[in-house]
């Protein structure tokens, strides 16, 4: 096998490797917290994680490297929100609230 290809294989299996590790520890946090809470709503779940995305893109100074970045990870919610949609969606104690609807 071509040096390159096998490197990029190894590169990728380290960033699944890596990006599970980070999920369950995300996971965690969320839960730990959400017990804390009366009425956790979903929408500060997602708020919260946003703004951690915006803090970690900006971090990235080089602009051609943040905009691959941020391509890569739009690219990559499609399919793992089918991923989590096959496995069956968590049990959550959060309540989503709708602030605004699309027309």
């Amino acid at each position: 096998m071509d040096d390159g290809v096998e490197t990029l294989r190894l590169l990728r299996q380290e960033e699944q490797r890596q990006s599970t590790i980070f999920a369950e520890a995300m996971q965690r946090a969320i839960d730990k917290v959400g017990a804390e809470l009366d009425s956790p709503m979903l929408n500060a779940v997602a708020g919260a994680i946003v703004g951690v995305e915006a803090a970690m893109l900006a971090a990235v100074a080089d602009p051609r490297m943040r905009k691959a970045l941020r391509r890569a990870m739009d690219q990559s919610r499609p399919r793992a929100l089918a991923e989590a949609l096959a496995k069956g969606s968590p049990t959550y104690r959060a309540v989503p609230v709708v602030m605004k609807l699309d027309a």
